[in-house]
């Protein structure tokens, strides 16, 4: 997407309700962590194609593995930060699991919108691209950003409360 924060919305939608199956800070890390290559490239930082190897199910894959392991070597070394970050600290499975759906979502939705992408790499298909509209997409993720906004409002209240 041309904007990262899009991938909030349905990092928001599908989080909220799947924060007690996976940890929720490092789901919605990995619905954007895809787009740090691309961020790279379009400023100029990095060269080659916007969509590269991080918009892949296995570069995906790799990233979500460094992913969870930053997060969980962070609450090792940091585990009150993590306790008041975190809806399910030091649980290796729920921040596995948040990385891997996190990064994958990221690839899918974009998968639908960008002909440059090949998610199934080193096959080079797409069989993804064009099966909704880009304005159904984009409509979609502002929508669910708005329904996990209200989802989480009950979610965000308690954590205030908690840490006064």
């Amino acid at each position: 997407m041309p904007f990262t924060p899009f991938h909030f919305g349905p990092a928001l939608l599908f989080g909220v309700p799947l924060r007690r199956r996976l940890d929720f800070v490092t789901f919605l890390i990995a619905n954007v962590i895809v787009d740090s290559r691309a961020t790279l490239v379009f400023f100029d930082v990095l060269s080659g194609r916007i969509h590269g190897p991080l918009h892949t199910y296995l570069g995906a894959t790799l990233l979500a593995g460094v992913l969870a392991g930053g997060v969980i070597v962070c609450a090792r070394w940091r585990p009150a930060v993590m306790d008041r970050i975190s809806s399910r600290p030091g649980s290796v499975g729920a921040v596995l699991l948040a990385s891997v759906t996190g990064t994958w979502l990221h690839v899918t939705l974009d998968s639908i919108l960008y002909t440059d992408i090949q998610p199934f790499a080193p096959l080079s298909i797409n069989p993804l691209y064009g099966t909704t509209s880009m304005l159904s997409i984009y409509a979609g993720c502002v929508f669910a950003l708005g329904l996990g906004v209200v989802a989480s409002l009950p979610t965000l209240h308690n954590w205030l409360n908690e840490t006064n």
